[in-house]
């Protein structure tokens, strides 16, 4: 039997998607290359994480100003109003996220111990876990995020929390996730065995002890391991 903690985001399905929908009724005819705008918004997201984990913006805030500086960095015209319809549409989309279909077909069969640690605020961490129908899969009591419990990835003590919480020996674990820095840095530290799953492509390294680019991918590692 394994034991397998997961990021959520871009791990239990493409973060991209509903940004993706987004961009089809918002910005379908802008001349930039998709991937790279996306980056651009995650990094602008990025950079205002630690006052959206203080509370001092909200998530709303924290999507228009993403959606906002992208297109600033991009030169296109997109006013105030329209990236707060983006927003509340990307949220819309949030609502119909879908677990990759390896996976559910894997958490529905396997025996093995299952975790999760994400970054984000309690409550909207847990609406997209509970769209995900990750509690079919997961003990509720197995399932943390970086707002309950009060410190984030790459700190190791957020790996540590989980595990005291849990009573379990860190060293036992695969830490499973899609971010070189927050996830595979960030658990390797803390003494986990790492598994990056890069859906994306982006940067990786030594702290990544396996690489997977795809959920099918990701399952058959695990089968095999």
């Amino acid at each position: 039997m394994k034991k397998l903690m997961l990021d959520c985001d871009d791990t239990l399905y493409d973060l991209s998607w509903p940004f993706r929908k987004c961009m089809e009724e918002f910005l379908l005819n802008v001349d930039v290359d998709m991937d790279l705008f996306y980056t651009d918004y995650r990094k602008f997201g990025d950079l205002i994480f630690d006052d959206l984990q203080q509370g001092k913006i909200t998530i709303d805030e924290s999507g228009v100003y993403r959606i906002e500086k992208a297109c600033e960095k991009y030169g296109i015209i997109f006013s105030h109003s329209k990236a707060v319809e983006f927003q509340s549409r990307y949220k819309y989309y949030q609502h119909h996220i879908e677990m990759d279909a390896p996976l559910i077909d894997y958490f529905s069969n396997c025996e093995d111990e299952l975790a999760i640690l994400t970054n984000g605020e309690d409550a909207h961490q847990r609406m997209k876990l509970e769209v995900l129908r990750v509690f079919d899969y997961f003990k509720p009591e197995n399932v943390f995020t970086s707002g309950q419990i009060g410190v984030a990835k790459p700190d190791v003590n957020a790996f540590k929390k989980c595990m005291e919480t849990m009573h379990e020996d860190i060293t036992e674990w695969y830490y499973i996730g899609d971010n070189y820095i927050n996830d595979m840095q960030g658990a390797k530290s803390a003494g986990m065995k790492t598994i990056h799953f890069n859906r994306h492509h982006q940067v990786s390294g030594p702290c990544a002890d396996h690489v997977v680019y795809s959920a099918k991918e990701l399952v058959e590692f695990i089968k095999k391991d």
